[in-house]
């Protein structure tokens, strides 16, 4: 079955029914450069001034959520690192580390098979520079860390990865290397048509959104999700009211009950609609 698009001018859900709101980020509230609009922005501060409660689930840097965040003016929790990093707004309240030899697993079987990992701690990524220029992700991924540089392999720390994630030359390769990785470390996701995103056993972006809920006193089924990658299908899969980005995933498509349309800025139209609608109650 088709996955129904949301007419802005006719939301689907009851008037009232949502308390809360989770965005991934790349893919959803970036455009294809991992940048997001001014348009957006305001659309997050116009939410956040109604009263809804955000936050922000994302592969990302966690510099890359909390930037976003300090922007927009908006008071949010931050789910970074596909959940390695949970931040309350304030304060890094929980850090998931992978086992360093698991992280030099990852890094031989990724050479081995033709992809450039890159490395996340707490607040920097770390990468062979030049290998992941010479695959065209040098940019994204420092847009995507709202301008802070990505740092060389020398100042990397294996004990403080949070995350490591492997980047391919096209999505072509990385379908045909996928299937081995997650056989082999269960904990990967795919965040990119050209990246994997391996974690420690157990950490989801789920994980960090059920902590940030729990301590805001919000049930997952009250909440409004967007998200397009298969690292969103977890949460996605327990928010009430689940949206899919215009350019999700098939996998993304299955889980949510509703897709944005193909238009410009659609996250910021659709909460611009719900703060709309939210005023004519008031």
């Amino acid at each position: 079955m088709r996955t129904p698009a949301l007419d802005f001018d006719n939301l689907p859900w009851p008037r009232g029914a949502i308390k809360h709101a989770v965005f991934d980020i790349d893919g959803t509230l970036t455009d294809e450069h991992s940048i997001t609009s001014d348009v957006t922005i305001a659309a997050l501060r116009a939410l956040d001034d109604a009263g809804v409660p955000i936050a922000l689930a994302t592969g990302r840097l966690l510099n890359g959520g909390t930037n976003l965040v300090r922007r927009a003016g908006i008071h949010a929790w931050v789910i970074a690192a596909g959940g390695g990093v949970v931040w309350n707004g304030k304060d890094i309240v929980s850090a998931h580390y992978m086992d360093v030899e698991e992280v030099e697993q990852v890094t031989a079987m990724a050479h081995s098979n033709g992809l450039v990992p890159f490395y996340f701690d707490e607040e920097r990524i770390y990468a062979d520079r030049a290998a992941l220029d010479a695959l065209g992700m040098l940019e994204i991924n420092e847009n995507a860390s709202e301008g802070q540089p990505v740092l060389d392999l020398d100042q990397f720390t294996p004990a403080h990865a949070t995350k490591v994630s492997l980047a391919a030359a096209t999505p072509e390769h990385m379908d045909d290397v996928i299937g081995a990785f997650t056989k082999r470390f269960p904990t990967t996701t795919r965040s990119h048509a050209n990246f994997l995103d391996i974690v420690a056993p157990g950490v989801t972006k789920w994980e960090g959104i059920e902590r940030a809920l729990a301590v805001r006193g919000l049930r997952a089924e009250d909440g409004l999700g967007v998200g397009d990658s298969e690292n969103d299908i977890a949460w996605l899969s327990r928010i009430g009211y689940p949206v899919a980005a215009a350019l999700a995933s098939p996998e993304v498509l299955e889980t949510c009950r509703w897709r944005l349309p193909k238009v410009d800025n659609a996250v910021a139209r659709l909460l611009q609609a719900e703060v709309a609608r939210r005023a004519k109650e008031d």
